[in-house]
Formats: C-alpha cells, structure tokens, sequence
C-alpha cells in the first residue's frame, strides 16, 4: 500500500468515526464523546491536508482536477464548521460534513487529481482561482447554516421537545451567522468574478462563458436575497431556496464542464 493510499485511508476512517460520534451526541448528549470526536475531526482534517499537498507534487498543469477541487472545498468547509463549533454548536451538520469530507477523499483517491496549482500561473490568475474556491467554501457554509435555520424555525412551530435535549442553537444566533456568511460569501464572489475579468483575457469565450453567466446569475440570487432580506426580512424556507438556487448555480458554473470532460468522456 503506497503512502498516498495510506493516508487517504487514515482520513477516511477518522472522518467516518468522527461522524459517527457527533451523530450519537446530537441524541444522547454525551460531552466527552463530542470532544473525542473534535479531536479525531482534527486529525481527519490533518490527513486529508497531507493527502492534498502529496496531490499536487509533480503537476505542473494550470487547470485543477474536479476531485481536487472537490476535496480542496471539503476541507476548507470541514476546518470552518470545526472552528465555528466552538461558538455555537453544529451538531445538525457536522456528521453531515465529516462524512461527506470522507466521501471527496474516497473519490479524490479513486480519481486522482493529474494537475494542480502551478507555480509558473500568475499571481493574478492564482488569487482569482482561490478567491472563487474560497467564495464558494463560504456560500456552501451559508446554505448549511440557512438548512439548519429552517429545521430549528420548523422544531419551534411544532414545539417539538427535540429543542429541549437536543444540541441545537439559538434560531436568532444561527440567523446572525447565516446572512453575514451570505454577506461574505457575496462580497468573494464578487471580486472574484472583477479578478477574472482583469486578469482572464477573455470571460466570455469558449469554456469560460457558462461559468461567467452562471456565477453571474449566483451572485445577483445572494444580492437579491440580502437586499430583501435587510428591506422587508426572509422566511426561512425562503432563504433556504435563495441559498441553494445560488450555491446550484455556482456549482453548475464551476463544475458542470468538468464533470462531462473527466467523468462523462472519459
């Protein structure tokens, strides 16, 4: 067994006993179990980080392999969500995450990633590619977040007794977080599509336009969803759908070309 898979294998089982725990926490309310699996989420996340770096040694290509995107965002998703953790509690949506990180490491090992970053790409382009990961990791947070809003709305309406032994947070907290992740994950995505235009010679031609039309369309959805939202206030299944109506687009826009070319094609 080579190192790669090795590590990939380590990564895969400490998410998928991470989630596990986290999971049995949520309806048994054991502490000592959710800080035994913080710490095996860490170390997860540390694996699939070694897994990540071992990936892109050797590529000198520019465009990055759908699994290693994938994979990359799962990352940058799971360390968020752990983080975030500490201040109000995830336990809807950290089995969730844990086990699909497990999910991307699997399919990043199965379908190895051929090209990566490279270090002869311009500064431009580089921070225009991590800017548009780094907007997409936060707007798929928010949707979280708006999910896991509309369920707590939902559990307060029926009064369900859920609300009293399960680990769910404050709605006016989790409300707080989604629209300042909305704000953030817009405000990204916005100067990431300005760095493409400044620093892609050409937005709209041939294998660019779709992704530019459809970020495009993302962003004026999370716009058009903060306006209404500071004007006359959103429902909840409201800002569910505004969620994922934006994160569908964005990911149809990063990912539905590369989805036909690596995995239809070939």
């Amino acid at each position: 067994m080579s190192l790669a898979t090795t590590v990939s294998v380590i990564s895969i089982l400490l998410y998928a006993i991470a989630g596990t725990l986290f999971a049995r926490e949520f309806f048994e309310q054991r502490i000592n179990r959710t800080k035994y699996a913080s710490i095996l989420l860490m170390a997860a996340a540390f694996a699939h980080l070694i897994v990540l770096i071992m990936a892109t040694r050797g590529h000198q290509n520019e465009q990055l392999s759908l699994t290693f995107v994938a994979a990359l965002l799962a990352l940058l998703i799971t360390l968020t969500m752990l983080v975030a953790n500490r201040y109000i509690r995830n336990l809807v949506f950290l089995p969730i995450v844990c086990f699909f990180s497990a999910l991307f490491v699997l399919l990043h090992h199965v379908f190895p990633a051929t090209t990566g970053i490279s270090l002869n790409m311009s500064m431009g382009l580089v921070s225009h590619i991590l800017l548009s990961l780094v907007a997409f990791g936060v707007l798929g947070i928010s949707t979280l977040y708006a999910c896991q809003l509309s369920f707590i709305n939902y559990q307060l309406k029926q009064k369900s007794k859920m609300m009293l032994h399960s680990g769910l947070p404050p709605l006016m907290s989790v409300e707080n977080i989604l629209y300042k992740l909305m704000t953030l994950g817009a405000v990204l995505l916005a100067v990431a599509l300005a760095s493409g235009f400044i620093f892609v010679p050409n937005m709209f031609a041939d294998g660019y336009a779709h992704k530019t039309l459809l970020s495009s369309l993302a962003l004026l959805t999370f716009i058009v969803a903060l306006v209404l939202h500071k004007s006359i206030g959103l429902k909840a299944r409201s800002a569910v759908i505004f969620n994922l109506t934006g994160i569908i687009l964005l990911g149809l826009g990063y990912f539905g070309s590369r989805i036909v070319k690596e995995w239809l094609i070939h």
